[in-house]
C-alpha cells in the first residue's frame, strides 16, 4: 500500500492546521477576556441588616441578663439563622483561650459550667473585588467587611456578646493571567 504525503494534497494540511490554530486562538482570547472582566461580591447574611453600622448599633443594644427571646427581638433575626458555636469556641470567647489547667476535680467543675451555656454566631460579610488587567497579570482589589456576632448565654440569660472580625477589608492581589486561563479552562472542561 502506498503511503500517502500530506503533499499530494496541498490544501488539505495548512487549511486544517489554520482552522485549529484559529480556534485555539478564539478560545485562549474569549477565556483571556473572561478573566479579565473578574469581579464578585461575597455576601452572608447582609439582608438581615441595612448596614454595617446598623448591625453594630443593635448589637451594641444587648445588655448582660437579657433573655434569649429578647436579645432576639433585639436583633430582629430569628435563632435558626446563627450558627450554634462548639463548647471549645464558648470557651474561646469568654476566656480568650482553650487550654485550662487545674485539679481534675477543678476541670471537672468547669467543664459542668460550660456545658450549661449556649454559643451562637452569626457571620456578616459583605466583600466586593474589582480587577484591572495589566501585562501578563491582573490585580484584583477586595473591599468590604467580614464581621462575626458572637452571644454566649447562660441558662437563657445572655452572659457576653462581641463582634470580631474586620470593619474594613482592604486587600489587593495579583493573578498572573496563564493561572487564571488554566483553572477556568480546567473548570469549562470539567
Amino acid at each position: 500500500m502506498k503511503e500517502q504525503s500530506v503533499n499530494e494534497y496541498p490544501g488539505l494540511a495548512p487549511a486544517r492546521l489554520g482552522m485549529w490554530f484559529g480556534i485555539l486562538m478564539a478560545a485562549v482570547f474569549c477565556l483571556s477576556l473572561g478573566g479579565c472582566m473578574q469581579t464578585g461580591e461575597h455576601d452572608v447574611n447582609t439582608e438581615l441588616f441595612s448596614s454595617q453600622e446598623e448591625m453594630v448599633e443593635k448589637s451594641a443594644q444587648l445588655k448582660p441578663g437579657m433573655s434569649k427571646k429578647k436579645v432576639f427581638e433585639t436583633l430582629g433575626v430569628s435563632p435558626d439563622r446563627f450558627e450554634v458555636m462548639s463548647a471549645d469556641r464558648v470557651q474561646m470567647c469568654l476566656y480568650g483561650n482553650s487550654q485550662v489547667q487545674g485539679s481534675p476535680s477543678q476541670l471537672e467543675v468547669f467543664r459542668q459550667k460550660l456545658s450549661k451555656m449556649e454559643g451562637y454566631a452569626l457571620p456578616y460579610r459583605e466583600i466586593k473585588s474589582n480587577s484591572s488587567l495589566g501585562f501578563g497579570k491582573m490585580k484584583i482589589e477586595k473591599t468590604g467587611y467580614d464581621l462575626r456576632l458572637l452571644m454566649v448565654f447562660d441558662r437563657g440569660k445572655l452572659l457576653k456578646s462581641a463582634i470580631e472580625g474586620t470593619h474594613q477589608v482592604k486587600q489587593s492581589e495579583d493573578q498572573y493571567l496563564w493561572d487564571t486561563l488554566i483553572r477556568r479552562g480546567i473548570g469549562l472542561a470539567f
